[in-house]
């Protein structure tokens, strides 16, 4: 998982800037947020007590989370990739663009709270509080500038 989080953080610029269509900038974009996902869920059983805490996985899983968090997405969200441009082929809602100023400030958060995300999977207690950040986080975004 690590050599593809790392091929991720040379190819990933490389495709945001040769995202050319619409369709194309909605598949980098969600394949990025999938990355993301994916590390959450290992972290988020496991600070739910829905599985047991494993130090090792949560250090890889936040160590991924800290990496994505230095990719700067904002070339993903170009003009014409909302709901009401591309409907279902993407969630993302218009008020993206005509709220770009909340939006910024809502991933910036997102970002720094996943900046923090390895130096709290060292115990549960730290990795509880840490996801709740996270999570609530990404709620902010999602509950304003995703379609459910």
């Amino acid at each position: 998982m690590r050599k593809t989080l790392l091929a991720l953080c040379f190819v990933l610029p490389a495709g945001m800037v040769a995202a050319q269509s619409p369709e194309d900038a909605v598949k980098a974009r969600q394949g990025y947020f999938d990355l993301l996902g994916a590390q959450m869920a290992v972290l988020a059983p496991m600070a739910q007590g829905k599985m047991d805490f494993d130090a090792a996985k949560a250090k890889v899983a936040a160590d991924n989370l800290a990496a994505l968090a230095k990719v700067d997405v904002s070339p993903l969200f170009v003009p014409g990739t909302s709901t009401d441009d591309l409907g279902d082929a993407t969630r993302a809602l218009p008020a993206i663009w005509e709220k770009g100023d909340d939006f910024m400030a809502k991933a910036t958060a997102m970002h720094e709270a996943a900046a923090g995300m390895p130096e709290a999977a060292g115990s549960l207690e730290t990795l509880q509080v840490a996801v709740g950040q996270l999570g609530g986080s990404c709620k902010g975004c999602h509950d304003n500038f995703r379609a459910k």
